[in-house]
């Protein structure tokens, strides 16, 4: 849908819980000198100002980047990227993020179909270049695409550099997200059993059934004699409380191909963040399928 605008909710819990874990498969591709590829099918703006009207209409940061910077934790290079955008009152989305770990060889491949945030992308990369040809740092350019992000993941996999990661995080604002989702990703998986495919969800009980029937599908199309899924759910706000069509109280992230002990470390690091983030007692689960 080309109304979802992710200007209203950036930094928010759901955006630190995907950019963590993002962050985390990412520092697990670092660690071979084997370069690595980077597919991002709903790419958004690639940077947010935390003091923009929309940003502040909602205060959603309020429920996440900045309880994160108030706090004690440190994770490793995600809380040093978003802490140097924070103090300049922006939250970086995952294609600079991404970006930013990205080595000579590396590749990135962005997607964007909303023409309002595929213009800011591109300002967002040209400011980017700018200020990494002033520093003398390496840049590494990526390839941007106008496109719808489900034809896009199919049409551009297996790409050519064979190691990598694709996330895959719509809007979910229409119901068909879910099950396009569930289509696509199972499709890609069988053309790039290798890649790395990580899918960020909502937490929203009156799409429960949708949800479950999506990981089914991807489930199903996982052929494997041991666990390749890992499904991991953070909930900030007890579901009971919440009423209407906004009623996001979590949300997850369901990996294909999950780094070997990225389970463990989820597992280490959830405890903490959920106590942060939860407007109560947080609840998470670290699940392998």
């Amino acid at each position: 849908m080309l109304s979802y605008v992710h200007a209203y909710h950036a930094g928010n819990h759901a955006d630190i819980l995907k950019h963590l874990t993002l962050s985390l498969i990412l520092e697990h591709l670092c660690k071979k000198e084997k370069p690595f590829c980077v597919i991002d099918t709903h790419a958004g703006s690639g940077l947010y100002a935390l003091d923009d009207s929309r940003a502040l209409k909602t205060g959603e940061a309020k429920t996440g980047v900045e309880k994160m910077i108030n706090s004690s934790v440190r994770y490793l290079k995600f809380f040093d990227i978003i802490q140097k955008y924070y103090e300049k009152s922006l939250y970086p989305g995952s294609p600079l993020i991404e970006n930013m770990y990205l080595r000579p060889g590396d590749e990135q491949i962005l997607c964007e179909l909303h023409p309002t945030a595929f213009e800011e992308l591109e300002n967002c990369f040209y400011k980017r270049r700018k200020e990494c040809r002033e520093k003398g740092l390496s840049f590494i350019e990526p390839a941007l695409h106008k496109r719808d992000g489900y034809e896009f993941l199919k049409a551009v996999t297996p790409p050519k550099i064979k190691r990598g990661v694709c996330i895959v995080d719509p809007s979910f604002e229409d119901a068909s997200d879910f099950e396009k989702c569930g289509e696509v990703i199972s499709v890609v998986h069988k053309k790039w059993p290798a890649g790395i495919i990580a899918l960020w969800y909502p937490l929203v009980e009156h799409r429960s059934s949708e949800i479950t029937m999506m990981k089914e599908r991807i489930s199903g199309s996982v052929e494997a004699t041991e666990p390749k899924i890992l499904d991991i759910q953070m909930e900030i706000k007890r579901k009971e409380d919440m009423t209407g069509l906004a009623s996001l109280y979590g949300s997850g992230m369901f990996i294909v191909n999950f780094p070997y002990q990225l389970d463990e470390e989820m597992k280490s690091v959830l405890p903490e963040l959920s106590k942060i983030l939860a407007d109560t007692a947080g609840e998470w689960s670290v699940e392998l399928r």
